[in-house]
């Protein structure tokens, strides 16, 4: 399957200009979670909410920075609208993002997300999460408490912890006491 065939051909795209509190409207209001930045017709960068909530983290406040002052944490991932949709998963796991814009002759012509892969190819997510949640087990420091999925109910917890390998909610974790 090819990049073209499953990409968002809309997308939303916001000046170097505008500060990240005006790309958290425009995302809130869109309903979406990066914007493309585009600089003179080309894009040049991405913003995601994950950025955003960095910056916030970090105690600076978004409406006083400025996209173009963001310094990029790393070059801008994209690919071809010609591109195979199993590379594209690929790409997207080696980098660790998210969403890829789709360049066609230095022109925005789409966007592909995590999203996207799952409801096209369920296996494809399934290499995805599995090579995301590697990363979180290199990252986590061990009694660590992070969010996400339990692997024992599959159930959404902020409160797992790693149990002989696996993130294992509070109930669940409780039950193997018993």
């Amino acid at each position: 399957m090819k990049v073209k065939d499953i990409m968002k051909k809309y997308v939303v795209t916001v000046d170097p200009k505008l500060t990240l509190g005006d790309a958290a409207k425009i995302m809130t209001n869109n309903r979406i979670g990066s914007v493309v930045v585009v600089d003179k017709g080309k894009p040049v960068g991405i913003v995601t909410n994950e950025d955003i909530v960095k910056i916030v983290a970090s105690g600076k406040s978004p409406s006083k920075i400025k996209i173009s002052e963001m310094k990029p944490v790393r070059k801008l991932v994209t690919a071809s609208p010609d591109d195979d949709m199993l590379k594209v998963t690929r790409i997207m796991i080696k980098q660790g993002v998210k969403r890829i814009p789709i360049i066609n002759n230095g022109r925005l012509e789409g966007i592909v997300s995590d999203k996207e892969v799952l409801l096209v190819s369920p296996e494809l997510i399934n290499i995805l999460s599995e090579k995301l949640k590697s990363r979180v087990d290199r990252v986590a420091k061990p009694n660590e408490i992070i969010s996400g999925i339990c692997e024992e109910c599959e159930a959404y917890s902020d409160e797992l912890k790693n149990r002989g390998g696996r993130w294992v909610c509070e109930d669940c974790r409780n039950d193997e006491e018993k």
